[in-house]
């Protein structure tokens, strides 16, 4: 076909409008159905439409849009243009309409309630239980110790992980189902009235589930996170613990320190639950080699603690300062074309710092207010992209009130100064 106009899209208009949806410009396009002779009953965007059996004749009908709205047939289709107004319009109506599907919904049962208490309890303490032998499966394997395994300490903090992270994909999923909706209303400024109290309602779910998962998150964990690229690059010192990776020590030292720093400042975790990215850069390095291992292994893992007294100190040394206001242009959950899973732009420690110090919401602009420790305010801004644009609006009792401020912002304002 030769133009998009050309192309043939077959959508079911009976479904997707019902008599509260506004319909502007486009109630008064024309619109071509099927109907009995009569004259009476649904409109049909279907010629052999079942329901259209029993009819004696059928006929067929042209009128005004907003005239056949409550008539639709709901079991049809109908065939318009790629580039009609109606489709366009139905595309933003269901972007509204979807939110139906997150509200008004039942409480959590007492039993979720009972297991989301728990994990919060339970992650207060770390990602894994506080007892060694039962923090790791590598212990099993290592030193034989499956009795001592405490397997239900484990299965309780796995659980815990899992709780939060559903949390957190739900919390990140209902801002998307918002963001779209916006961008529906945008489209067509005549859908505000009939968005905007499905999208309140929206607001009250989006932020039920933001508690929810910052009852699992350390603030804590956020600050030394935020002290980590503050920590000078540290330099390799050649050790005895070390002589098993001969030559290739600093590289494996300075791989060590790149992928623990990155993996640190960008976790919701506390520090010394990202001393992984450590262990698996050394035993890579390694190998199957014995000799030596436990002394390397050790040697880092003294290193580790080093880098976290040196985050937590950097850190501290903002202790002092006023909390700042952030204004923050929230990003949706973005598609793969690819792989169709869902790619959130958020690293783990955003996500949390919005959710964590959050104190406002402009959700027409999706922008959010934050008032964040000196040191977190700064590291979220070093990291600001055009997908998560974030602007200092102010410090301390001087940046309030938060509303105020939020509602003269756009991210649109920031990337054009």
């Amino acid at each position: 076909m030769s133009s998009d106009d050309e192309a043939v899209r077959v959508v079911p208009l009976g479904r997707t409008f019902t008599l509260d949806v506004p319909l502007g410009p486009a109630g008064d396009l024309a619109l071509t159905g099927f109907a009995s002779a009569t004259g009476r009953g649904k409109v049909h965007g279907d010629q052999s439409c079942g329901a259209l059996r029993s009819a004696t004749a059928v006929r067929r009908v042209e009128s005004r849009f907003r005239d056949t709205l409550g008539r639709l047939c709901t079991n049809c289709s109908w065939p318009l243009p790629a580039g009609s107004p109606i489709l366009k319009l139905g595309a933003s109506v269901v972007d509204i309409d979807s939110l139906k599907v997150w509200i008004g919904r039942e409480p959590d049962s007492l039993e979720d309630q009972a297991l989301d208490e728990d994990a919060a309890m339970a992650l207060a303490a770390g990602e894994y239980p506080p007892d060694p032998v039962g923090s790791s499966a590598e212990g099993i394997e290592e030193d034989g110790s499956k009795d001592e395994f405490d397997h239900e300490a484990w299965d309780r903090y796995e659980r815990a992980r899992a709780i939060r992270h559903q949390h957190h994909v739900h919390w990140r999923r209902l801002q998307s189902y918002m963001l779209r909706s916006n961008e529906a209303v945008a489209a067509h400024p005549f859908l505000r009235s009939w968005a905007e109290p499905l999208q309140a309602e929206l607001a009250k779910v989006i932020d039920a589930e933001r508690r929810s998962l910052t009852a699992m998150l350390q603030p804590a964990a956020l600050l030394d996170a935020a002290g980590v690229p503050l920590v000078a690059r540290p330099t390799f010192m050649p050790g005895p613990q070390f002589a098993t990776l001969g030559g290739d020590a600093p590289k494996v030292f300075a791989k060590a320190w790149s992928e623990w720093s990155h993996q640190a400042q960008w976790s919701w975790h506390r520090l010394e639950d990202n001393s992984f990215a450590v262990s698996s850069v050394v035993r890579d390095a390694i190998g199957r080699r014995r000799k030596g291992r436990d002394e390397a292994v050790s040697g880092f893992e003294g290193l580790v603690e080093q880098w976290i007294a040196s985050a937590r100190r950097e850190a501290s040394r903002y202790d002092d300062e006023p909390r700042q206001l952030l204004a923050v242009g929230i990003p949706g959950v973005a598609r793969d074309q690819i792989d169709g899973r869902d790619r959130d732009p958020l690293t783990r420690w955003e996500g949390a710092v919005i959710a964590t110090y959050q104190i406002a919401v402009n959700w027409p602009n999706g922008t959010i207010a934050l008032l964040a420790p000196r040191v977190v305010a700064d590291h979220l801004i070093a990291g600001a992209t055009r997908d998560l644009p974030v602007e200092r609006l102010g410090t301390g009792a001087d940046a309030l009130p938060a509303e105020a401020l939020l509602s003269g912002w756009t991210p649109e304002k920031r990337h054009d100064s």
